[in-house]
This record gives structure tokens, C-alpha cells and sequence, in this order.
């Protein structure tokens, strides 16, 4: 494989990564819209099912964002690695707050008592320095 063709495979694998990120933001936005409607037409519900689902679509969505990041993450990764091998790739655009939707106390998922999007992927290598604005 020559440099050009690995250049090529590079930017089709960035430009997946954005649409990927791009539909990822639109499902987000959907799942919000979803939990607002659905917490507006249970206003006043007393049964606990109702904040569960609730607290259930919360949790997703933080997973949701969680994912979104991770794209992120592997966008800016991989154009450093472009740039270190001498390929330019347009900048990646950082993402804005991981987390909106973070269930109210009186919501509670079904997954117990671990609180939503606090689980984190091991770092592969904690001994390089990390740029901030990276990502």
C-alpha cells in the first residue's frame, strides 16, 4: 500500500467517523425530544414504572453521548495519527457537553443504583501527555 492510498482510506475513515458523529447528534436529539414529550404526557404520575422509563431514557441518552465523545475521541486520534505520517485531514470539530440528560432524583433506571455515563473505557496508554482541547 503506497502513502497516497493509506491517505485516501484515512480521510473516507474521517469523513465516516463526522457522519457517524453527525447521526449520532440527530439520534440524540430525537431520544430528547422523545423523554421530554413522554415526562409532559406522565406530569403527575404516581406510578413508579413511569419514573423508571424516565430514568431508563435518561440513562441512554448519557450512552448516547457517551458514544458521540467516543467518536470524537477517535476522529482527533486519528488525524494526529494522519499528521505523525505526514497527512493533512481537515481539523476536527470538538463536540460540546457530554452530558444533558441526567435523570431527575424521583427517576431511576433499571439498572439499579450505578449512576448513568460515569463508566469510562481504560485508557490504552495513561502515560502520555493529553491535550485538553484535543477532545
Amino acid at each position: 500500500m503506497t502513502l497516497p492510498d493509506i491517505a485516501a482510506a484515512l480521510r473516507d475513515l474521517h469523513v465516516s467517523i463526522g457522519q457517524q458523529q453527525d447521526l449520532t447528534k440527530v439520534v440524540i436529539q430525537d431520544a430528547e425530544n422523545a423523554r421530554a414529550e413522554f415526562r409532559a404526557l406522565t406530569t403527575g404520575a404516581t406510578n413508579p414504572l413511569v419514573n423508571r422509563a424516565l430514568g431508563n431514557y435518561a440513562q441512554g441518552i448519557v450512552k448516547l453521548r457517551d458514544g458521540s465523545w467516543l467518536l470524537a475521541e477517535a476522529g482527533g486520534i486519528l488525524a494526529e495519527y494522519a499528521r505523525a505520517i505526514g497527512i493533512d485531514l481537515p481539523p476536527w470539530q470538538p463536540i460540546e457537553g457530554k452530558r444533558k440528560a441526567e435523570p431527575n432524583p424521583d427517576e431511576q433506571s433499571e439498572t439499579g443504583p450505578r449512576h448513568p455515563g460515569t463508566q469510562r473505557l481504560p485508557q490504552a496508554d495513561d502515560s502520555a501527555p493529553r491535550d485538553p482541547a484535543a477532545g
